[in-house]
């Protein structure tokens, strides 16, 4: 018997993903194929948790025979994982190094692709619990080594005492009814390691040499004893960045006790219910169609067995007098349900602010507001954004250590591939504020202070511009130094003393 692949171990774990999957894609055929077609090696009646309840819901049940697909998806869920990206990266991060040529160096590598995908691999991390980051490198295609994101169901780690160790992706570059080609890429401390295999749609198979297929002949040539690429630096080449944790999953399941916990944890219900209530209020709205009700009279023939047709645009009628004593209605009745439109949008907008809050989220984030009057104040917008800005907070705690491990890679292997001469560093990693103050409340505090002679020029530039480096900061001051210089010898007073190569104690 071959190699089971995936791990039979992660087999909940890539189930449940490919749940969360679905809700982020957001594709009504892919929701039902998650929930009615979910994969379980267990028998139904031993079925237990999430996955065995899958088909009772919303979108695990079936559509009634001659009745017409009618299910409506809210991309909630899709409309979450990039707000979750956008509080993260945003903005840019500031990296700092103590080596000017290095930091010069890491702005080159840190560039817009970079946070392109960093924003990407955010989102996959908000939807599916965590997401790999990968260091790759190709000197043909551009002189530097760059990030790549990797969705967590296409990846089996290895972990010890909580940190990643190893971890092996795959790919599948060939699949028809009853062979699957998969390519395995693992990243273990100073060697990335590639192999084909031959396999079946549940099992590994047998290994290949990689000139077998044209997807891999090319990585033939760069790997040395037998299938391995040395990176240039005994650090791993990638990293797992958990969305949330503890994970209330798999907390106690060894292959899976470290991964995250997505932001659709615990809210699938609720977008299963969103989903049902709005799919209602549109069959409301079909029902609720006028429709006409006509009698046979009103009816024009159109010969023996060819039935009766009734012209919409006429504009007269002329009714028969048939004889008939009993008095009959109008030939001609409109009949028009009640659409039952704010019982619907209420519930659909309760639903909505749960899932939300659920998430993790405040509503304020996702434009739902209260009655407010004036411009609200840095403070006032924080308060609101609480729960947004927590966890944020949270999930930075994860991407930050991480972010510093792989600029550091990227820096050794820019120097170990590329040549590059600088001095590589592990960089000093922070998020910008995501809520920044009022430049005129800013102003105001600024000059009550320097009028009281309580601040200084450097704090004053320093806040600012509370995104630039010390040196900036130096160099700004040292323009605005300059600038006082006539003016102040003009009125015949001497210029304050100031070292470019420290902070000004004085204003």
């Amino acid at each position: 018997m071959g190699t089971p692949w995936p791990p039979p171990e992660l087999t909940d774990v890539f189930a449940q993903q490919k749940v969360w999957s679905a809700w982020y894609a957001g594709l009504p055929e892919g929701l039902t194929d998650a929930y009615r077609n979910a994969p379980n090696d267990r028998p139904a009646t031993r079925r237990r948790g999430f996955l065995a309840r899958l088909g009772r819901w919303f979108w695990g049940q079936p559509t009634p025979e001659g009745e017409r697909p009618s299910k409506i998806h809210v991309p909630l869920a899709g409309a979450i994982a990039a707000t979750s990206a956008n509080l993260l990266f945003g903005s840019p991060l500031n990296l700092t190094v103590d080596d000017e040529a290095t930091q010069e160096r890491l702005d080159q590598l840190a560039d817009d692709t970079t946070y392109a995908v960093l924003r990407e691999a955010a989102e996959i991390s908000a939807a599916l619990g965590g997401v790999y980051l990968r260091v790759v490198w190709d000197q043909s295609i551009q002189d530097k080594p760059w990030l790549v994101a990797a969705s967590p169901d296409i990846a089996v780690p290895e972990w010890k005492w909580g940190r990643l160790s190893a971890v092996t992706f795959w790919n599948v570059i060939r699949e028809d009814a009853n062979t699957v080609v998969r390519q395995l890429e693992r990243h273990e401390p100073g060697w990335i390691r590639h192999s084909v295999w031959v396999g079946s749609a549940d099992e590994l198979g047998v290994q290949v040499p990689l000139t077998d297929f044209p997807e891999t002949a090319g990585l033939a040539d760069l790997v040395i004893d037998g299938d391995g690429i040395p990176t240039g630096t005994p650090k791993l080449t990638a990293q797992y960045i958990p969305n949330l944790r503890p994970n209330k999953l798999w907390r106690h399941v060894p292959a899976a006790a470290n991964l995250g916990r997505s932001d659709f944890s615990g809210v699938e219900a609720l977008m299963d219910a969103l989903d049902e209530a709005y799919s209602d209020w549109m069959r409301d709205l079909r029902l609720g169609k006028a429709r006409l009700l006509l009698d046979a009279s009103v009816l024009e023939s159109l010969g023996t067995g060819e039935g009766a047709q009734f012209d919409l645009d006429r504009e007269l009628f002329v009714p028969l007098n048939l004889g008939v004593a009993e008095e009959k209605g109008s030939a001609i009745e409109q009949v028009q349900f009640a659409i039952r439109t704010e019982e619907h949008r209420v519930l659909c907008a309760e639903l909505a602010e749960r899932i939300i809050l659920g998430a993790g989220y405040s509503l304020q984030t996702f434009g739902v507001t209260g009655e407010s009057s004036g411009n609200p104040t840095a403070t006032e917008i924080a308060a609101r954004e609480r729960q947004s800005l927590t966890t944020r907070a949270n999930k930075t705690s994860y991407w930050r250590p991480t972010l510093a491990h792989l600029f550091g890679v990227l820096l050794e292997i820019d120097q170990a591939v590329f040549g590059s001469s600088v001095i590589p560093q592990i960089p000093d990693v922070e998020f910008p504020d995501l809520v920044t103050p009022d430049p005129g409340e800013t102003a105001r505090q600024l000059n009550d202070l320097n009028s009281a002679g309580a601040i200084s020029t450097y704090e004053k530039v320093r806040r600012l511009n509370p995104d630039w480096r010390d040196e900036q900061v130096l160099e700004e001051v040292a323009r605005i130094r300059e600038e006082a210089d006539p003016i102040m010898t003009s009125v015949g007073q001497p210029a304050p003393e100031f070292s470019p190569s420290a902070p000004p104690s004085s204003a």
